[in-house]
């Protein structure tokens, strides 16, 4: 019992570290939704390429994002539904008219 849940609280600091920058939480929030692109999230972010590359980069070096190449666009998507899970509910605490 102690194990398992010491190994769930491990996986989730992961996940609520990488969440602690507010551009990465917002990127989380709209992976929610849907899975976008690059530009999609530049576009919603106001942000340049390079720095969302950057953090799409951390993300997905944690493992809580995965991608998908389709012609010449990689698209993003959450790789886990207990992630995905954590972040509808803080989304609907910190962000409820988020309409992304």
């Amino acid at each position: 019992m102690r194990q398992k849940c010491f190994k769930a609280a491990k996986e989730f600091s992961i996940v609520l570290s990488a969440l602690s920058n507010p551009t990465r939480f917002l990127i989380m929030c709209m992976l929610c939704k849907k899975e976008m692109y690059v530009g999609q999230l530049r576009d919603e972010l106001g942000t340049s390429k390079g720095n969302i590359s950057q953090h799409l980069r951390i993300l997905s070096g944690k493992s809580i994002i995965k991608s998908r190449k389709e012609g010449n666009k990689i698209y993003y998507s959450i790789e886990r539904g207990k992630e995905k899970n954590l972040i509808v509910k803080l989304k609907k605490f910190c962000c409820p008219d988020l309409k992304v």
